[in-house]
């Protein structure tokens, strides 16, 4: 699966521990493009929050003006709780993001952008993105986390594109056939189902694992079992 080129932008981030929550979700959800821009002090590079995801905040790039920041992506989105807040641009609730980025080229890289976990994203930062997302919390808990913010929206992008796994394929007929007639075989020497003539039995096998997905292995592993059954049958 390819995955559209993301990149989170952090502006003004106060805590190095939530710097290292937010690479810690991106190495989860395979992204590794990390801008902050403007970092409180302390060094941020040095959070000891980010196990696994320890390159993504070395790699990071430090930005000093926003156009540095988001430069050359497509599609620049900001996030905001909402809270007292009046948004006159296009907002998204979380939920719909992905229906508002399948507009764009598949490749089209996209910038989500983190204000400050004080203040979060100013008036005129939000004013320079195309749509504002909104993570649907409870209106008395407004605000999350910041690495758990990332987390949440990352986790929705992954699950849209999320491939399910292959279909278990079945062996072909012609390996089947030998351990349906082992089993009738077996069943014959045994008589069970008891009563059966052999034609029924090999019938009723046959039918019963024509209907079932046996992968090849399964079939050989069965087939030895049965094998070693009647051999069992004779020697005993």
């Amino acid at each position: 699966m390819i995955l559209r080129p993301v990149r989170i932008v952090l502006v003004r981030p106060r805590n190095p521990l939530n710097i290292g929550a937010c690479a810690r979700a991106m190495a989860n959800f395979g992204h590794r493009d990390l801008v902050v821009l403007n970092p409180f002090e302390p060094v941020w590079r040095e959070t000891l929050s980010a196990p696994g995801a320890e390159k993504i905040v070395q790699e990071a790039r430090l930005a000093s003006t926003w156009e540095e920041a988001v430069k050359n992506c497509d599609i620049i989105v900001g996030t905001s709780s909402f809270h007292q807040r009046p948004i006159e641009q296009a907002t998204i609730e979380l939920p719909n993001l992905v229906h508002h980025v399948s507009s764009f080229s598949a490749s089209a890289p996209l910038a989500i952008v983190f204000g400050s976990e004080r203040s979060g994203l100013s008036n005129e930062e939000l004013a320079r993105c195309q749509a504002v997302l909104h993570i649907p919390t409870r209106r008395d808990a407004p605000s999350m986390n910041l690495g758990q913010a990332v987390a949440v929206i990352l986790y929705e992008l992954r699950r849209a594109g999320w491939e399910t796994g292959a279909a278990p394929v079945s062996a072909p007929a012609e390996e089947l056939e030998p351990l349906i007639e082992s089993l009738a075989l077996l069943g014959e020497r045994v008589d069970y189902p008891a009563g059966y003539e052999s034609a029924a039995r090999l019938g009723r096998i046959r039918l019963a694992l024509q209907k079932a997905v046996l992968p090849p292995p399964a079939v050989r592993f069965l087939l030895s079992f049965v094998r070693r059954l009647l051999k069992l049958q004779i020697t005993g």
